[in-house]
Protein backbone atom coordinates (compact mmCIF):
# COMPACT_ATOMS: atom_id res chain seq x y z
CA UNK A 1 0.00 0.00 0.00
CA UNK A 2 1.30 3.34 -0.87
CA UNK A 3 -0.09 6.27 0.95
CA UNK A 4 -0.68 9.28 -0.84
CA UNK A 5 -3.01 11.28 0.55
CA UNK A 6 -2.88 11.60 4.34
CA UNK A 7 -5.95 13.07 6.62
CA UNK A 8 -4.97 14.36 10.09
CA UNK A 9 -6.83 15.26 12.84
CA UNK A 10 -5.70 18.67 14.15
CA UNK A 11 -5.77 19.40 17.77
CA UNK A 12 -4.01 22.73 19.77
CA UNK A 13 -1.10 21.80 21.41
CA UNK A 14 0.69 24.07 18.61
CA UNK A 15 -0.78 27.03 20.67
CA UNK A 16 -1.41 25.62 24.04
CA UNK A 17 1.01 25.30 25.78
CA UNK A 18 3.75 25.03 22.81
CA UNK A 19 3.74 28.84 21.33
CA UNK A 20 1.51 30.04 24.62
CA UNK A 21 4.58 29.01 26.93
CA UNK A 22 7.30 29.40 24.85
CA UNK A 23 10.26 31.78 26.10
CA UNK A 24 12.38 32.06 23.31
CA UNK A 25 15.92 33.48 25.38
CA UNK A 26 15.63 30.04 27.43
CA UNK A 27 14.66 27.64 24.70
CA UNK A 28 16.26 24.31 24.77
CA UNK A 29 18.49 25.29 27.99
CA UNK A 30 16.96 22.53 29.87
CA UNK A 31 16.12 20.19 27.34
CA UNK A 32 19.85 20.23 25.97
CA UNK A 33 21.17 17.45 28.46
CA UNK A 34 17.67 15.54 28.72
CA UNK A 35 18.21 11.78 28.74
CA UNK A 36 14.60 11.54 27.24
CA UNK A 37 14.25 9.89 23.88
CA UNK A 38 12.63 12.67 22.28
CA UNK A 39 15.12 15.37 24.22
CA UNK A 40 17.93 13.43 22.42
CA UNK A 41 16.36 14.03 19.20
CA UNK A 42 15.63 17.38 19.48
CA UNK A 43 19.27 17.92 20.56
CA UNK A 44 20.59 15.79 17.37
CA UNK A 45 18.20 17.84 14.91
CA UNK A 46 19.15 21.20 16.48
CA UNK A 47 22.68 19.97 16.30
CA UNK A 48 22.38 18.66 12.21
CA UNK A 49 20.95 21.74 11.32
CA UNK A 50 23.72 23.97 12.89
CA UNK A 51 20.76 25.62 14.90
CA UNK A 52 22.47 24.39 18.40
CA UNK A 53 25.75 25.61 17.91
CA UNK A 54 23.96 28.85 16.46
CA UNK A 55 22.23 30.08 19.60
CA UNK A 56 21.89 33.65 18.24
CA UNK A 57 20.29 32.36 14.55
CA UNK A 58 17.75 29.69 16.94
CA UNK A 59 17.02 32.78 19.19
CA UNK A 60 16.12 35.04 16.32
CA UNK A 61 14.27 32.45 15.11
CA UNK A 62 11.90 31.70 18.50
CA UNK A 63 11.42 35.20 18.88
CA UNK A 64 9.48 36.01 15.25
CA UNK A 65 7.87 33.03 15.96
CA UNK A 66 6.75 34.15 19.23
CA UNK A 67 6.57 38.07 17.92
CA UNK A 68 4.26 36.45 15.11
CA UNK A 69 1.94 34.11 17.60
CA UNK A 70 1.08 37.12 19.91
CA UNK A 71 0.34 39.24 16.26
CA UNK A 72 -1.72 36.89 15.00
CA UNK A 73 0.75 36.63 11.72
CA UNK A 74 0.00 32.95 10.85
CA UNK A 75 1.40 32.67 7.46
CA UNK A 76 4.45 34.42 8.90
CA UNK A 77 4.82 31.88 11.66
CA UNK A 78 4.21 29.25 9.31
CA UNK A 79 7.37 30.50 7.92
CA UNK A 80 9.70 30.69 10.88
CA UNK A 81 8.30 27.35 12.00
CA UNK A 82 9.36 25.81 8.55
CA UNK A 83 13.44 27.13 9.86
CA UNK A 84 13.15 24.72 12.82
CA UNK A 85 13.36 20.97 12.82
CA UNK A 86 9.68 19.00 11.99
CA UNK A 87 10.78 17.03 14.82
CA UNK A 88 11.04 19.92 17.69
CA UNK A 89 7.98 19.13 19.95
CA UNK A 90 7.86 23.12 20.10
CA UNK A 91 6.30 22.38 16.38
CA UNK A 92 3.47 20.50 17.78
CA UNK A 93 1.51 17.14 17.72
CA UNK A 94 0.44 17.51 13.77
CA UNK A 95 3.83 18.60 12.16
CA UNK A 96 6.23 15.91 14.80
CA UNK A 97 3.21 13.39 13.65
CA UNK A 98 3.88 13.11 9.92
CA UNK A 99 7.50 13.79 10.34
CA UNK A 100 7.77 10.77 11.80
CA UNK A 101 5.35 9.13 9.49
CA UNK A 102 7.97 10.19 6.34
CA UNK A 103 11.04 9.34 8.59
CA UNK A 104 9.41 5.38 9.52
CA UNK A 105 8.72 5.53 6.02
CA UNK A 106 4.56 5.47 6.21
CA UNK A 107 4.22 8.13 4.05
CA UNK A 108 7.01 8.45 0.87
CA UNK A 109 7.94 11.00 -1.71
CA UNK A 110 5.02 11.21 -3.01
CA UNK A 111 2.81 13.55 -0.74
CA UNK A 112 0.20 14.18 -2.93
CA UNK A 113 -2.11 15.86 -0.51
CA UNK A 114 -2.83 16.55 3.07
CA UNK A 115 -6.45 17.05 4.39
CA UNK A 116 -6.65 18.90 8.00
CA UNK A 117 -9.79 18.41 10.03
CA UNK A 118 -9.56 21.09 11.90
CA UNK A 119 -11.98 21.98 15.31
CA UNK A 120 -14.91 24.16 14.78
CA UNK A 121 -13.33 26.74 17.02
CA UNK A 122 -11.58 30.53 16.43
CA UNK A 123 -8.43 28.73 17.40
CA UNK A 124 -8.86 25.46 14.93
CA UNK A 125 -9.21 27.39 12.36
CA UNK A 126 -5.87 29.78 12.94
CA UNK A 127 -3.77 26.21 13.41
CA UNK A 128 -5.56 24.82 10.47
CA UNK A 129 -4.18 28.13 8.34
CA UNK A 130 -0.69 28.05 10.04
CA UNK A 131 -0.36 24.57 9.12
CA UNK A 132 -1.57 24.45 5.61
CA UNK A 133 0.68 27.35 5.06
CA UNK A 134 3.59 25.55 6.82
CA UNK A 135 2.99 22.36 4.33
CA UNK A 136 2.70 23.79 1.52
CA UNK A 137 6.01 25.82 1.67
CA UNK A 138 8.39 24.88 -0.83
CA UNK A 139 10.60 25.07 1.94
CA UNK A 140 8.97 22.66 4.07
CA UNK A 141 11.54 19.34 4.78
CA UNK A 142 7.98 16.98 4.91
CA UNK A 143 6.01 19.58 2.43
CA UNK A 144 2.71 18.25 0.34
CA UNK A 145 2.01 19.09 -2.91
CA UNK A 146 -1.63 19.98 -1.80
CA UNK A 147 -2.88 20.65 1.34
CA UNK A 148 -6.66 21.17 2.02
CA UNK A 149 -7.69 22.52 5.75
CA UNK A 150 -11.55 21.85 6.96
CA UNK A 151 -13.42 22.77 10.33
CA UNK A 152 -15.30 19.76 11.63
CA UNK A 153 -19.06 20.95 12.08
CA UNK A 154 -20.17 21.10 16.08
CA UNK A 155 -16.56 19.88 16.82
CA UNK A 156 -15.93 21.96 20.25
CA UNK A 157 -15.63 21.91 23.54
CA UNK A 158 -18.15 24.47 24.97
CA UNK A 159 -21.24 22.85 24.52
CA UNK A 160 -20.78 18.62 25.43
CA UNK A 161 -24.17 17.90 23.79
CA UNK A 162 -23.87 19.08 20.05
CA UNK A 163 -20.01 17.79 20.47
CA UNK A 164 -21.50 14.44 20.75
CA UNK A 165 -24.44 14.88 18.55
CA UNK A 166 -22.66 16.54 15.83
CA UNK A 167 -18.87 17.31 16.05
CA UNK A 168 -17.94 13.33 16.39
CA UNK A 169 -20.55 12.25 13.45
CA UNK A 170 -19.57 15.07 11.38
CA UNK A 171 -16.00 13.75 11.99
CA UNK A 172 -16.90 10.24 10.67
CA UNK A 173 -18.91 11.69 8.06
CA UNK A 174 -15.95 13.80 6.60
CA UNK A 175 -13.64 10.37 6.84
CA UNK A 176 -16.21 8.30 4.62
CA UNK A 177 -16.44 10.82 2.34
CA UNK A 178 -12.88 11.53 1.81
CA UNK A 179 -12.17 7.39 1.74
CA UNK A 180 -14.77 7.10 -1.00
CA UNK A 181 -13.03 9.49 -3.02
CA UNK A 182 -9.47 8.72 -2.72
CA UNK A 183 -9.75 4.79 -2.08
CA UNK A 184 -8.52 2.35 0.61
CA UNK A 185 -5.41 1.64 -1.10
CA UNK A 186 -4.17 5.53 -1.17
CA UNK A 187 -5.06 6.99 1.82
CA UNK A 188 -4.54 7.33 5.36
CA UNK A 189 -5.63 8.80 8.84
CA UNK A 190 -3.20 10.44 11.22
CA UNK A 191 -5.01 10.96 14.43
CA UNK A 192 -2.76 12.24 16.65
CA UNK A 193 -4.03 16.18 16.75
CA UNK A 194 -7.46 16.35 18.62
CA UNK A 195 -9.63 15.34 21.05
CA UNK A 196 -9.03 11.68 22.79
CA UNK A 197 -12.33 10.77 21.52
CA UNK A 198 -11.25 11.41 17.61
CA UNK A 199 -8.54 8.43 18.27
CA UNK A 200 -10.98 6.17 19.37
CA UNK A 201 -13.35 6.83 16.35
CA UNK A 202 -10.49 7.18 13.78
CA UNK A 203 -9.25 3.60 14.93
CA UNK A 204 -12.61 2.21 14.63
CA UNK A 205 -13.37 4.04 11.75
CA UNK A 206 -10.36 2.09 10.07
CA UNK A 207 -11.04 -1.50 11.74
CA UNK A 208 -14.86 -1.49 10.04
CA UNK A 209 -13.44 0.00 6.84
CA UNK A 210 -9.88 -1.26 6.62
CA UNK A 211 -8.02 2.11 6.04
CA UNK A 212 -4.80 2.22 8.09
CA UNK A 213 -4.83 4.43 11.21
CA UNK A 214 -1.39 6.39 12.82
CA UNK A 215 -0.98 7.76 16.27
CA UNK A 216 1.95 9.31 17.93
CA UNK A 217 2.02 9.61 21.37
CA UNK A 218 4.10 12.74 22.31
CA UNK A 219 6.12 11.20 24.77
CA UNK A 220 7.68 8.65 22.60
CA UNK A 221 9.87 9.07 19.29
CA UNK A 222 7.41 6.14 17.98
CA UNK A 223 4.31 6.46 15.11
CA UNK A 224 1.74 3.36 15.99
CA UNK A 225 0.09 1.80 12.57
CA UNK A 226 -2.29 0.01 14.38
CA UNK A 227 -2.79 -3.30 13.27
CA UNK A 228 -6.02 -4.79 11.74
CA UNK A 229 -7.87 -6.84 14.25
CA UNK A 230 -9.82 -10.07 13.20
CA UNK A 231 -13.07 -8.98 13.98
CA UNK A 232 -15.65 -7.49 11.88
CA UNK A 233 -19.36 -5.37 12.42
CA UNK A 234 -22.20 -6.87 10.95
CA UNK A 235 -23.50 -4.31 8.97
CA UNK A 236 -26.29 -6.73 8.06
CA UNK A 237 -28.14 -4.01 10.71
CA UNK A 238 -27.82 -1.19 8.07
CA UNK A 239 -28.74 -3.18 5.10
CA UNK A 240 -31.80 -4.82 6.29
CA UNK A 241 -33.77 -1.37 6.83
CA UNK A 242 -31.51 1.11 4.84
CA UNK A 243 -34.23 4.20 4.59
CA UNK A 244 -34.13 4.27 8.39
CA UNK A 245 -30.44 4.53 8.69
CA UNK A 246 -30.38 7.08 5.66
CA UNK A 247 -32.74 9.05 7.18
CA UNK A 248 -30.69 9.24 10.65
CA UNK A 249 -27.72 9.69 8.78
CA UNK A 250 -28.61 12.90 7.51
CA UNK A 251 -26.64 15.44 8.86
CA UNK A 252 -28.50 17.25 12.29
CA UNK A 253 -31.47 14.26 11.39
CA UNK A 254 -33.25 13.31 14.48
CA UNK A 255 -36.39 11.37 14.73
CA UNK A 256 -39.00 10.48 17.08
CA UNK A 257 -39.22 7.00 18.65
CA UNK A 258 -42.22 6.14 17.47
CA UNK A 259 -41.21 6.86 13.69
CA UNK A 260 -38.07 4.48 14.38
CA UNK A 261 -40.24 2.02 16.07
CA UNK A 262 -42.41 2.09 12.96
CA UNK A 263 -39.81 0.94 10.35
CA UNK A 264 -38.58 -2.14 13.26
CA UNK A 265 -42.08 -3.57 13.80
CA UNK A 266 -42.27 -7.58 13.73
CA UNK A 267 -38.02 -7.11 14.10
CA UNK A 268 -37.61 -6.74 18.34
CA UNK A 269 -33.82 -8.66 17.42
CA UNK A 270 -32.77 -5.29 15.01
CA UNK A 271 -34.58 -2.68 17.34
CA UNK A 272 -32.65 -4.48 20.41
CA UNK A 273 -29.48 -3.74 17.99
CA UNK A 274 -29.47 -0.59 16.39
CA UNK A 275 -30.88 0.92 19.81
CA UNK A 276 -27.20 1.43 21.57
CA UNK A 277 -25.99 3.22 17.92
CA UNK A 278 -28.47 5.86 17.94
CA UNK A 279 -28.12 9.37 20.73
CA UNK A 280 -31.19 10.60 22.71
CA UNK A 281 -32.37 13.92 23.21
CA UNK A 282 -35.31 15.75 24.79
CA UNK A 283 -36.51 18.69 22.64
CA UNK A 284 -39.50 20.17 24.06
CA UNK A 285 -40.59 16.97 26.11
CA UNK A 286 -40.01 14.78 23.27
CA UNK A 287 -37.43 12.09 22.84
CA UNK A 288 -35.50 11.85 19.82
CA UNK A 289 -32.85 10.18 18.22
CA UNK A 290 -30.14 10.54 15.62
CA UNK A 291 -27.18 8.18 14.96
CA UNK A 292 -24.08 8.26 17.27
CA UNK A 293 -20.68 8.74 16.01
CA UNK A 294 -20.52 4.47 16.60
CA UNK A 295 -23.61 4.41 14.40
CA UNK A 296 -22.11 7.03 11.72
CA UNK A 297 -19.13 4.37 11.62
CA UNK A 298 -21.72 1.93 10.62
CA UNK A 299 -23.03 4.05 8.17
CA UNK A 300 -19.53 4.70 6.60
CA UNK A 301 -18.85 1.44 6.34
CA UNK A 302 -21.82 0.35 4.53
CA UNK A 303 -21.41 3.02 1.98
CA UNK A 304 -17.99 2.44 1.48
CA UNK A 305 -18.65 -1.40 0.89
CA UNK A 306 -21.56 -0.28 -1.66
CA UNK A 307 -20.64 2.90 -3.11
CA UNK A 308 -23.60 2.59 -5.33
CA UNK A 309 -26.42 1.99 -3.65
CA UNK A 310 -29.60 4.05 -4.09
CA UNK A 311 -33.04 4.10 -2.72
CA UNK A 312 -36.18 5.19 -4.63
CA UNK A 313 -38.10 8.29 -2.98
CA UNK A 314 -41.70 8.51 -2.89
CA UNK A 315 -44.08 10.10 -5.05
CA UNK A 316 -43.80 13.45 -5.64
CA UNK A 317 -47.15 14.58 -3.79
CA UNK A 318 -48.09 17.35 -5.44
CA UNK A 319 -46.63 19.83 -8.67
CA UNK A 320 -46.11 23.12 -8.33
CA UNK A 321 -44.43 24.07 -11.63
CA UNK A 322 -41.22 25.94 -12.94
CA UNK A 323 -40.08 29.16 -11.69
CA UNK A 324 -37.08 31.50 -12.65
CA UNK A 325 -36.34 34.76 -11.91
CA UNK A 326 -36.37 37.60 -13.69
CA UNK A 327 -32.79 37.24 -15.11
CA UNK A 328 -31.15 36.84 -18.90
CA UNK A 329 -30.58 32.93 -19.11
CA UNK A 330 -28.53 30.69 -21.32
CA UNK A 331 -29.94 29.80 -25.03
CA UNK A 332 -32.97 26.50 -24.46
CA UNK A 333 -32.52 26.73 -20.50
CA UNK A 334 -36.17 27.13 -19.74
CA UNK A 335 -36.94 24.75 -22.21
CA UNK A 336 -34.15 22.60 -20.94
CA UNK A 337 -35.72 22.99 -17.26
CA UNK A 338 -39.15 22.73 -18.41
CA UNK A 339 -38.52 19.15 -20.10
CA UNK A 340 -37.25 17.78 -17.31
CA UNK A 341 -39.89 18.99 -15.26
CA UNK A 342 -42.52 17.21 -17.47
CA UNK A 343 -40.22 14.15 -18.10
CA UNK A 344 -40.71 12.92 -13.94
CA UNK A 345 -44.26 13.56 -13.13
CA UNK A 346 -43.94 11.36 -10.45
CA UNK A 347 -40.74 12.52 -9.17
CA UNK A 348 -40.03 16.54 -9.75
CA UNK A 349 -42.70 18.48 -7.48
CA UNK A 350 -40.66 21.59 -8.66
CA UNK A 351 -37.76 22.87 -10.46
CA UNK A 352 -36.88 26.91 -10.10
CA UNK A 353 -33.60 28.37 -11.15
CA UNK A 354 -30.68 29.79 -9.16
CA UNK A 355 -28.63 32.76 -8.78
CA UNK A 356 -25.48 33.47 -11.22
CA UNK A 357 -22.38 32.20 -9.16
CA UNK A 358 -19.05 30.07 -10.44
CA UNK A 359 -19.93 30.27 -14.15
CA UNK A 360 -16.75 29.00 -14.93
CA UNK A 361 -17.37 25.64 -13.13
CA UNK A 362 -20.22 24.76 -15.65
CA UNK A 363 -18.97 23.06 -18.66
CA UNK A 364 -21.71 20.41 -19.44
CA UNK A 365 -25.18 19.40 -18.65
CA UNK A 366 -25.54 17.41 -15.38
CA UNK A 367 -27.26 16.63 -12.50
CA UNK A 368 -25.71 16.63 -8.92
CA UNK A 369 -26.20 16.62 -5.05
CA UNK A 370 -24.58 19.61 -2.76
CA UNK A 371 -25.58 20.32 0.54
CA UNK A 372 -29.11 18.49 0.77
CA UNK A 373 -29.79 20.12 -2.89
CA UNK A 374 -30.06 18.32 -6.04
CA UNK A 375 -28.95 20.86 -8.75
CA UNK A 376 -29.36 20.89 -12.27
CA UNK A 377 -26.49 22.89 -14.59
CA UNK A 378 -26.76 23.66 -18.56
CA UNK A 379 -24.91 25.07 -21.03
CA UNK A 380 -25.82 26.04 -24.17
CA UNK A 381 -23.94 26.80 -27.59
CA UNK A 382 -22.55 29.95 -26.39
CA UNK A 383 -20.59 28.75 -23.49
CA UNK A 384 -23.16 30.19 -21.15
CA UNK A 385 -24.24 28.34 -18.43
CA UNK A 386 -26.97 28.38 -15.59
CA UNK A 387 -28.43 26.53 -12.78
CA UNK A 388 -31.63 25.26 -11.25
CA UNK A 389 -32.99 23.33 -8.35
CA UNK A 390 -35.15 20.29 -8.39
CA UNK A 391 -37.77 19.80 -5.63
CA UNK A 392 -38.41 16.23 -5.23
CA UNK A 393 -39.90 13.74 -2.11
CA UNK A 394 -36.47 12.49 -1.28
CA UNK A 395 -35.59 12.47 2.24
CA UNK A 396 -31.82 11.60 2.36
CA UNK A 397 -28.72 10.93 0.50
CA UNK A 398 -29.06 7.57 -1.14
CA UNK A 399 -32.48 8.75 -2.36
CA UNK A 400 -31.12 11.86 -4.04
CA UNK A 401 -28.78 9.79 -5.52
CA UNK A 402 -31.46 7.82 -7.41
CA UNK A 403 -33.27 10.68 -8.69
CA UNK A 404 -29.96 12.18 -10.39
CA UNK A 405 -29.03 8.78 -11.58
CA UNK A 406 -32.80 8.93 -13.44
CA UNK A 407 -32.26 12.61 -14.11
CA UNK A 408 -28.88 11.94 -15.44
CA UNK A 409 -30.27 8.95 -17.90
CA UNK A 410 -33.89 10.60 -19.10
CA UNK A 411 -32.24 13.96 -20.10
CA UNK A 412 -29.22 12.71 -22.18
Amino acid sequence: MKITTLICTVGTSLFFPNLHNLDPLNYYKSESGTTDEIGQREGESLSACGLLQDRKKLGSILENTKKFYESQNWSQLAKQLVRLPPDLRLCGAEINSVEAMVRKKFLGTERNRLILLVSDTDDGNAIGSILKAYFEDRQCPIQFRNCECRAVTGLQDKVPLTFRTEGLTNLVRMLGEELRKWGNNFLGINATGGYKAQIALAVAFGQATHCPVFYKHERFDQIIHFPQVPFTIDLSLVGGNLKLWADLAESSSMLEKDMIDAQLIGNDELKEAIYPLLDDVEINGKIYFGLSALGMVYWEAFLTNNYDVTIKPANAEDRRGCHFRDDHYPIGFKEYVEKAYNTFPLLISECHSLPYLGQKGITKNRFYIKDGRIIGEYIDKDAFGGRFEIMTAATNELERKWVCKELTKGMA
